[in-house]
């Protein structure tokens, strides 16, 4: 598609009223079902100024490794003439000290939730002209105007996903189905955890085993918390969030992370399970988010609207095993995929799940038990 035939088509859209999700299904979203208009002003505020449309030939992502099909890229570089270049980083953290630090050149990054709304505090975000990315008219409702971007100013679903855990049956020979599972068997398979390097994930595993939201923020409960991640502590091999490899190898045997990381580990090792724990845990999405002073904003806005196509997320799900966030993937999906909790999990499992937030004292009291946690 040219930039002319581009530009005409921003032109020409009409956002359409989509459907919400079935009344039970993600009932625990409610908050966060209200549609954004096409200006960006639905979560209140000054309207976004718009963008520039002439795309600039380049764009530079920073991502998270293996993170989109081979075949995207090509794809957009193909239809629209551009270049892409890509860097990566192992952390939501790891991402925002970077862009703290001053890292020029980045055009689009790919935050977490919690970390959108952080970054959008720290001012590290370009506002979006909406009416550049007129394919939000795809997106499920449930995953828009949410609590960490009211109106989606800053932000656009990528995909979603949920922490939890996964083993090796082949080694774990019990049958591992709550975070009570999780710590209660770290002392048998001592030396042979990993966990995710990332306080949110870590303390809320440990707050959700013991009954407690995963966004506590009372002290007492973040000390109950602090407590069992220091008792499993001994038994952790690596604090890491690239564990695909130890697990494959058998190095690993149980692993708390990402439901598409383990996923991925399933393609190599047929034993490999992954588990929602009974209690509860996290529903997150990652999104696509423009940095302040991107080089190439024309770019960023064209990728981010020819990404939220179905056709262009099925592809992205079949390679990751993240669940994509557009009405009609499951036409493009293979059947496996398209009918697999882990990757699009059901009502009930759902209702137990909750965003991660970030206010100033949750992330404060997050950090606070990390710091104990890998000194310990």
């Amino acid at each position: 598609m040219s930039d002319e035939r581009y530009v005409e088509q921003l032109k020409n859209y009409e956002l359409t009223r989509r459907k919400m999700l079935g009344a039970g299904a993600l009932a625990f979203l409610a908050a966060c079902s209200k549609k954004i208009s096409p200006t960006g002003s639905g979560g209140g505020g000054d309207t976004p100024s718009a963008a520039p449309t002439e795309l600039e030939g380049e764009l530079s992502v920073y991502n998270w490794a293996d993170y989109v099909s081979p075949k995207t890229y090509p794809g957009f570089e193909k239809e629209f003439d551009q270049k892409i270049t890509e860097d990566n980083y192992a952390s939501n953290e790891d991402a925002l000290a970077k862009l703290k630090a001053g890292a020029e050149g980045y055009d689009i990054v790919v935050p977490t939730g919690y970390m959108v709304e952080v970054m959008i505090a720290e001012g590290l975000l370009y506002p979006l002209d909406h009416a550049q990315i007129p394919n939000l008219q795809n997106v499920e409702a449930s995953f828009l105007d949410t609590p960490f971007d009211p109106g989606n100013k800053y932000s656009v679903p990528k995909d979603f996903g949920s922490t939890g855990f996964g083993y090796r049956s082949k080694f774990v020979k019990e049958e591992m189905a709550s975070w009570e599972d999780f710590y209660r068997l770290a002392p048998k398979y001592s030396g042979r955890y990993t966990v995710l390097d990332s306080a949110a994930e870590c303390v809320g595993s440990a707050l959700k085993m013991l009954g407690y939201s995963y966004n506590s923020v009372d002290p007492k409960e973040i000390s109950e918390a602090t407590k069992e991640m220091l008792k499993m502590k001994p038994h952790v091999k690596k604090i890491t969030s690239s564990m695909r490899e130890i697990m494959i190898s058998g190095e690993a045997y149980v692993s708390l992370t990402w439901n598409g990381e383990i996923g991925y580990v399933a393609l190599d090792a047929a034993d490999a399970r992954y588990v929602v724990p009974s209690e509860g845990t996290e529903l997150w999405t990652d999104n696509w988010s423009i940095v302040a002073g991107a080089p190439h904003p024309a770019a960023a806005h064209a990728f981010i609207n020819w990404q939220l196509q179905p056709k262009i997320q099925a592809q992205d799900t079949e390679y990751h095993y993240y669940g994509a966030v557009v009405e009609g993937e499951e036409e493009y999906l293979d059947e496996a995929i398209a009918t697999d909790p882990g990757v699009y999990p059901t009502e009930d499992i759902l209702s137990r799940m909750e965003y991660a937030t970030a206010s100033p004292e949750w992330l404060a009291l997050r950090n606070e038990a990390w710091t104990k946690f890998k000194a310990a």
